[in-house]
C-alpha cells in the first residue's frame, strides 16, 4: 500500500515539473518576442540612424546662414533693371568729395552745378530784397549778395553807369517750370545748354543775379559789348561778384557763355578768382567737378 502511494507522488511530482519547465518556456518565448519588437520600433524611430548612416551631398541650411558667403553680391545686380533717367543719374553723383565749403548751405561759395545737386527744396534762410532797380518788379538775394549788390550799384552809378536786374533767387518749383518750357521749346539738350534743371540751378543759392539793360542785348552774348557789360566785367569782382560762365568754358561749367550772369562769392574769392585769368571759372580755380550732368 505505501509502495503504491510513493509512486502516485512521484507521478504528481513529474506532472508538476513539467508545468513548471512550460511555464518557464513561455514566459522565455514571451519575452524574446518582447524585446525584439521593442529594439525594432526604436531602430525605426531614431531620427539620427538614417542621417549617419547615409550623408547628405547637399550643405546643411543651418550652415548657410550662420557662415560669411564666400562672394559679395555684385553692385550691379543690386541696382533695378529698370533704366535711370538723367534727372535720377544726377541724383545718384556723390557729393562727398566735395569739401564743407561747397557743401554747407550757409557758405558762400555753396556750389551749385551740373555734378552737384543742392538739398531737396533747398531755400536760404537769410533773404532780403535785393535793393536795386529789378525789371520783372522785384527780387531777393541772400544777405550778403544784396548788401554787396547794392554797394556795387552805387559804385556803377558813380561811374555813369545803371545796372538793373532781372531776376536773382529762384525757388526750385520756380526753376522746375522755367526749365520744363524751355523743354518744350528747344528739347532737353538744347534746355540744358541754357538753362539748369530744378535743384542743380545757381540761381537757387540766393548768391546769383541776371544783369538786363532792357534792349536786344538782354540774355545775349552780346551783352557783353553794353555800357552795364563792360563795366560788370571789369568791376565786379572788386564787389565779390564773379562772371559765372565765361566764354569758351562751356566744357567745364556746363552752360553757354552768359556775361550777363554774375555770381556772389565774396571779395576774397572773386579777387582770387579774377587775378587767375578774366575767363577763370569757380570750377578751375577750386578744382571742383563740372561739366555736363552725369550720365
Amino acid at each position: 500500500m505505501k509502495s503504491k502511494h510513493r509512486k502516485i507522488r512521484k507521478l504528481w511530482y513529474a506532472v508538476i515539473l513539467v508545468l513548471i519547465a512550460s511555464i518557464c518556456i513561455c514566459l522565455g518565448i514571451l519575452f524574446a518576442k518582447d524585446q525584439k519588437r521593442k529594439s525594432t520600433a526604436a531602430v525605426s524611430s531614431s531620427p539620427t540612424a538614417s542621417v549617419t548612416a547615409v550623408p547628405s551631398a547637399s550643405p546643411s541650411p543651418s550652415a548657410s546662414l550662420s557662415e560669411e558667403p564666400a562672394e559679395a553680391p555684385s553692385e550691379e545686380t543690386a541696382e533695378p533693371t529698370e533704366e535711370p533717367t538723367a534727372e535720377q543719374n544726377t541724383a545718384a553723383e556723390p557729393a562727398s568729395s566735395l569739401s564743407s565749403e561747397f557743401t554747407d548751405t550757409s557758405s558762400l561759395l555753396i556750389l551749385a552745378n551740373k555734378k552737384n545737386r543742392l538739398p531737396e527744396g533747398y531755400v536760404p534762410a537769410d533773404l532780403v530784397d535785393a535793393g536795386i532797380p529789378c525789371t520783372n518788379g522785384s527780387a531777393v538775394m541772400r544777405a550778403p549778395a544784396a548788401a554787396a549788390l547794392q554797394q556795387m550799384y552805387n559804385a556803377a552809378a558813380a561811374d555813369g553807369v545803371s545796372l538793373a536786374i532781372s531776376s536773382a533767387y529762384r525757388s526750385e518749383s520756380y526753376q522746375s517750370s522755367l526749365y520744363n518750357n524751355y523743354v518744350s521749346m528747344y528739347g532737353e539738350a538744347g534746355a540744358d545748354a541754357i538753362s539748369s534743371r530744378p535743384g542743380y540751378s545757381d540761381h537757387q543759392t540766393g548768391l546769383a543775379a541776371d544783369f538786363v539793360e532792357g534792349g536786344d542785348a538782354d540774355f545775349n552774348e552780346s551783352f557783353e559789348n553794353t555800357v552795364s557789360g563792360k563795366w560788370l566785367a571789369s568791376h565786379a569782382h572788386l564787389y565779390g561778384f564773379i562772371m559765372r560762365y565765361p566764354q569758351g568754358k562751356e566744357s567745364i561749367t556746363g552752360y553757354n557763355y552768359e556775361p550777363w550772369h554774375f555770381r556772389y562769392v565774396g571779395i576774397d574769392s572773386a579777387s582770387a578768382i579774377y587775378s587767375a585769368g578774366a575767363d577763370e571759372t569757380f570750377e578751375e580755380y577750386y578744382q571742383v567737378p563740372g561739366g555736363d550732368y552725369a550720365g
